[in-house]
């Protein structure tokens, strides 16, 4: 595999990735008003907020699986389980589509007389649910390169649609087309499936078994890993909904959609090198090459410092220009919260570099006591947030400070780790 050619299509996905959140408020803000647009981020929010049904599963799948292909072993088990994870991520689509449908429809969820928009909005946030399960499997069996051609006509046709809102597209037709363009990427996925299903002899076994191997069988496991990822979401997306209930201002929820997309903006970019070097870096694990794996690390951090000077200076520099277009100079971005934007930049190169490997490499367990008590502790920020009534800028700068305290103990956790293999390596 050339990595750079992995790297290209990465670069050129998170763009157009980053690009599309960009062109989502810029556009919204100019065909819905603010409180409309509130209700269009909040159905977001439940929409990514429902892939904590993973429950880690995509992780173990992905660990087991790569270990397997990396060592040459029958891989029809793990094809099983995969294929098990998606269909019961396709019940858990329908159950969320249908609870959080009636709440739309009873208008407990504001739909400004447009409740099928908002459903079909909320579908098109779902399905990354069952798309985890695809990209899994494709990248634990070195179809990353292909995946990310497919990732790259999905996100050239949904923001190809969003783009047309402005000349006039209605918005229901809109998440009617972004969803048939799901629609289409999951038909494709099935084709290269049935291919990998054919060649390495699977589909024999009982999906019901292999449903019981995936959620019984690897209890312990599936509890770190659930712990993890439901901990390392809500530690993102909390704020969405400790807003509304908090004493701030009308427009708190849309000034920290904003801050959550800078900080996605950072995390996406990061993940350019990150992932593109995953492969390479799974492999040094698996083989014991630390000094490999250590190298590689070594690259990707400089690679992805650079991408923060750059977010950083245009942040700084270009603030009082970039918000005020991209927000139809309906809503404020003081200079505090700017810097607290450049901070979550900052702290997330390390967090997610570290992250990436050491989950994928199976340590659930430590990640998992790490998360929950950094979870924890912005629970408490919270509660004294709504307490003490304080302000917004101080309520968003202490979940900087936390977030800030878990993301630098992610270095001591990776060299316990890796640094340990490392001198076990070199006393052999």
């Amino acid at each position: 595999m050339n990595v750079y050619t992995y790297l290209t299509l990465k670069a050129w996905n998170t763009g157009l990735q980053l690009a599309f959140g960009i062109l989502t408020t810029y556009v919204f803000l100019r065909i819905l008003s603010p409180d409309v647009f509130a209700a269009y981020i909040l159905v977001s929010a439940i929409g990514a907020y429902s892939s904590l049904a993973d429950l880690g599963c995509s992780n173990l799948i992905y660990v087991s699986m790569r270990k397997a292909y990396l060592d040459g072993e029958h891989l029809g088990t793990a094809l099983e389980e995969a294929l098990a994870a998606l269909l019961t991520y396709g019940a858990v689509v329908l159950l969320v589509l249908f609870v959080v449908g009636a709440l739309i429809v009873a208008n407990v969820i504001d739909n400004h007389g447009r409740p099928l928009n908002l459903i079909l909005y909320l579908l098109f946030w779902l399905l990354l649910l069952p798309w985890n399960i695809v990209r899994t499997t494709a990248n634990a069996v070195d179809l990353y390169v292909p995946f990310e051609v497919l990732e790259l006509t999905r996100h050239l046709l949904v923001t190809a649609f969003l783009i047309t809102l402005l000349a006039g597209l209605e918005v229901r037709e809109y998440l009617i087309a972004v969803n048939v363009v799901w629609g289409a990427c999951f038909i494709i996925a099935a084709f290269y499936g049935r291919h990998l299903f054919d060649k390495f002899g699977a589909g024999n076994g009982s999906i019901a078994a292999a449903v019981v191997r995936l959620y019984g069988d690897r209890l312990a496991s599936m509890k770190a890993a659930a712990a993890f990822n439901v901990s390392a979401f809500t530690i993102y997306v909390f704020p969405y909904f400790v807003i509304p209930v908090m004493s701030f201002p009308r427009d708190a929820l849309v000034v920290f959609d904003t801050f959550y997309k800078v900080g996605r903006f950072g995390a996406t970019t990061y993940r350019v090198a990150a992932d593109a070097f995953l492969p390479m870096q799974t492999r040094a694990v698996h083989e014991g090459r630390t000094r490999d794996l250590m190298s590689s690390v070594g690259m990707v951090l400089a690679f992805q410092f650079v991408i923060f000077l750059v977010g950083a200076i245009c942040l700084l520099a270009g603030s009082d220009r970039i918000f005020p277009v991209l927000l139809n100079g309906k809503v404020e971005i003081s200079q505090a919260i700017v810097l607290m934007m450049v901070a979550m930049l900052f702290l997330e190169l390390f967090q997610l570099t570290l992250e990436i490997i050491l989950i994928n490499s199976g340590l659930f367990e430590p990640m998992a006591k790490l998360y929950v008590t950094v979870m924890t502790a912005l629970g408490t920020v919270a509660l004294v947030s709504y307490l003490w009534e304080l302000s917004f800028p101080l309520f968003l700068g202490m979940y900087v400070l936390v977030y800030g305290v878990g993301a630098i103990l992610h270095v001591p956790l990776f060299l316990h780790y890796f640094g340990r293999q490392n001198r076990v390596s070199q006393t052999d």
